[in-house]
């Protein structure tokens, strides 16, 4: 062989090999596929297997027999009964501790329950019965509903419901005694219309001994007042000179200190030269001794004008 053949054979052999393996790899994959496929039908053919198989009915293939109950109405009875409860039974009942009411639900509740069940497995049994069945199994309940019936007679009386329980435990108010009240003596009435005599005259001696103590300071601070005017009082020598005499008034007001805030003349003395001098003589005179509490700010006090 050349050169040039023995160069070309491994070419070749190097181009073969990988078509080799991309063979061996898509063979696995299709056995892979096949696998996955076999195990989807087998799940599937079960499943249908099960949806489709018979439904599994009693032995006797009769429904279950429908029981009813029929409760008499306890709100009535109770009531009834509660009301011919005698005094003694009432006060005992009082006196006892009143029944828990979890107590009275807890009996109650399993009745209901079987109501309700009976109730809602009736329709049931009569949808998937014939009308033959149906027959036989309104026959037995009739039959189980006298029987029943036959059974409750004899019932003692039904307990009273949780509230009329309370309302017959709560003791019954007693009877507020009347008692006539006590007519105070004539001993008693004489005493205590001495203390009610003697309170008001010292009442009034104390108003007395305030107005007396009020109204002697006032008369001081008016005597004060009156005599810081005088002292402050001019004669103008015009009016002294033509011999004219005279009271003219003077209005004024101060505050709590004696300050003068405001002066006017209140009435004329009939000569213009005296009304100004009244005027200017409490403004000079200010401040003025201050007023005791309660007395009037607002004064009006004369000033008399005569020659000596």
């Amino acid at each position: 062989m050349t050169s040039a053949a023995w160069t070309s054979a491994p070419a070749f052999a190097v181009a073969r090999v990988p078509e080799a393996e991309r063979r061996s790899r898509w063979n696995a994959a299709a056995l892979w596929g096949a696998t996955g496929l076999a195990a989807f039908a087998l799940h599937v053919a079960g499943a249908l297997w099960l949806l489709r198989a018979p439904p599994v009915t009693p032995a006797d293939g009769a429904p279950p027999a429908a029981i009813m109950i029929e409760l008499a109405p306890e709100p009535e009875a109770a009531a009834t009964e509660i009301d011919e409860v005698s005094p003694d039974l009432a006060s005992s009942e009082a006196s006892a501790p009143a029944a828990p009411t979890e107590a009275v639900a807890a009996e109650t509740a399993p009745e209901a329950l079987a109501v309700e069940e009976a109730s809602e497995a009736a329709p049931q049994a009569e949808f998937a019965s014939p009308e033959p069945e149906l027959e036989a199994a309104e026959a037995q309940s009739e039959e189980i509903v006298s029987e029943q019936a036959e059974v409750l007679l004899p019932r003692t009386r039904p307990k009273p419901s949780p509230d009329r329980a309370t309302e017959t435990s709560r003791p019954s108010p007693k009877r507020e005694e009347r008692r006539d009240p006590v007519r105070p003596t004539a001993a008693a009435r004489t005493a205590a219309k001495a203390q009610a005599q003697v309170r008001q005259a010292e009442r009034t001696a104390a108003s007395q001994n305030s107005s007396g103590a009020s109204a002697a300071s006032l008369a001081t601070w008016q005597a004060r007042l009156m005599a810081h005017l005088e002292r402050r009082k001019r004669y103008p020598s015009g009016s002294q000179a033509r011999g004219e005499r005279g009271v003219a008034y003077v209005r004024f007001t101060i505050d709590g200190a004696g300050a003068v805030r405001a002066a006017s003349l209140a009435r004329s003395s009939g000569f213009p030269e005296l009304d100004s001098e009244v005027v200017a003589l409490v403004r000079r005179a200010s401040p003025v001794p201050a007023p005791p509490p309660g007395a009037q700010r607002t004064i009006t006090a004369p000033v008399r004008f005569s020659p000596r």
